[in-house]
């Protein structure tokens, strides 16, 4: 991995070209100007390479919008992401991860993930956008659980 690679929060600046590597990537932007302030986005010099968001609420958060360029991917950057994005939820208290897949099932059960039913999310979860309109049913949910 180049280390010219830096992760920070998203401003407001990043939102378009945020929507655009989603797009790019053929995940939903739906909610995304709404969140965008739970993003982290990935840099390679100035280039936008990935991003990952997030919809906190009271007791749990949806992971969100987790995209890495193509020639990214493999070398922990994806990882690095879902762990920052962890960290900064489970400081403000917050326990229960979910997220939806249709393409990456595997990869987040290797990080703990599992497999759930949709109606098993915590109900705040369950009304987003993400779990309402913007993800197709035929998503995988998964959740990861900490303890503390």
């Amino acid at each position: 991995m180049q280390k010219s690679i830096s992760i920070n929060a998203a401003c407001a600046a990043d939102v378009e070209e945020i929507k655009s590597l989603l797009v790019e990537l053929e995940l939903p932007t739906a909610g995304v100007d709404e969140h965008w302030k739970t993003f982290v986005v990935a840099r390679d010099g100035a280039r936008m390479i990935a991003c990952g968001g997030s919809e906190a609420y009271s007791n749990a958060a949806l992971l969100r919008s987790i995209a890495v360029l193509p020639e990214y991917q493999g070398g922990g950057l994806g990882r690095r992401l879902v762990r920052e994005l962890i960290d900064r939820l489970a400081s403000r208290g917050i326990r229960e991860f979910y997220l939806l897949t249709e393409t990456a099932e595997a990869y987040f059960k290797k990080r703990g993930f599992k497999r759930i039913d949709r109606d098993e999310a915590h109900p705040q979860v369950l009304a987003s956008r993400e779990f309402q309109d913007a993800c197709p049913k035929s998503a995988v949910c998964m959740r990861l659980m900490m303890l503390g």
